[in-house]
């Protein structure tokens, strides 16, 4: 099995592309980030993106990416999960010595962590089982009391608190995640707010990939939640994303949370593949 590294993403998504837009659901992350990425090399910031596929002469089993200094991703289509694993495990070890961990299949990234712990004599310290959702069509759910609308850079403050609260309820804190930042996308109209009678609920339209979009970010705050509210912003930002001309909508869901795995079922969301993300031990 052949190692490959590319220069930037343009050359990546030149080879593995067509692979991923098999199914962009699915691979909708990578596949997101890297399109993301050849738009704005310095969306992540000054240090390069780093791109890998492994596979045959003339084709590819898997991929890896990451934008420093966030995880891995990878990415599975073909071949022995445990041969793709050594084979990305080698790969990435000769780029970083150190990566805080990986997200992706997970059938490979459990592989992949292993042999990678093995390898550094490191840990896993978190582990987060995450399912992938796809919408084609919003259902028709009934919406709590209140409008929506999209939130201008007025909403700058609020949009930053509440990033930075939906990072510390996503565990980003505890698993030593770089924030989340969402100032991009207030820029160019991608955060949407629900509001009753003020702002209660949020969530974000992020990683085009040609054919679909993701809804993330989503947040409500504590005091407020149970209302409804965001079900309501999901279910109109999935509208928006379908109006806007792409075909579905994708989301990732923490499978420890069977409240919001439920809403994004009732709004339409129905289940693709499992992913998981692992944090690994970094040496102080």
């Amino acid at each position: 099995m052949n190692i490959r590294q590319y220069s930037n993403a343009t050359e990546f998504l030149s080879h593995a592309g067509k692979y991923l837009a098999r199914d962009e659901a699915r691979y909708g992350l990578i596949f997101g980030i890297a399109k993301a990425v050849q738009r704005n090399p310095n969306l992540y910031g000054k240090v390069a993106p780093w791109f890998c596929s492994v596979g045959g002469r003339n084709d590819i089993g898997a991929i890896a990416m990451r934008t420093p200094p966030n995880v891995v991703i990878l990415a599975y289509f073909y071949g022995s999960l445990e041969t793709v694993g050594e084979q990305l495990v080698a790969a990435i070890s000769g780029k970083y010595g150190v990566i805080p961990g990986v997200v992706g299949d997970k059938e490979l990234a459990d592989i992949f962590a292993g042999l990678w712990c093995e390898k550094y004599d490191t840990k896993i310290t978190h582990t987060i089982g995450q399912k992938i959702h796809r919408l084609d069509k919003v259902n028709d759910v009934s919406l709590s009391p209140g409008k929506f609308r999209v939130a201008t850079m007025a909403d700058k403050e609020l949009v930053e608190k509440w990033s930075h609260a939906f990072y510390i309820d996503i565990g980003g804190e505890e698993m030593n995640m770089p924030e989340p930042n969402f100032m991009p996308a207030l820029e160019i109209g991608w955060i949407f707010l629900w509001e009753d009678g003020r702002p209660v609920s949020m969530a974000v339209k992020t990683r085009p990939t040609g054919k679909g979009m993701t809804v993330g970010g989503v947040y409500t705050p504590p005091e407020l939640r149970g209302r409804g509210y965001a079900t309501s912003c999901v279910t109109e930002v999935s509208r928006n994303i379908l109006k806007t001309g792409n075909k579905f909508c994708t989301l990732y869901t923490d499978l420890a949370n069977p409240t919001s795995n439920s809403i994004y079922k009732k709004i339409g969301y129905k289940e693709v593949a499992d992913s998981v993300q692992h944090t690994f031990a970094v040496p102080e």
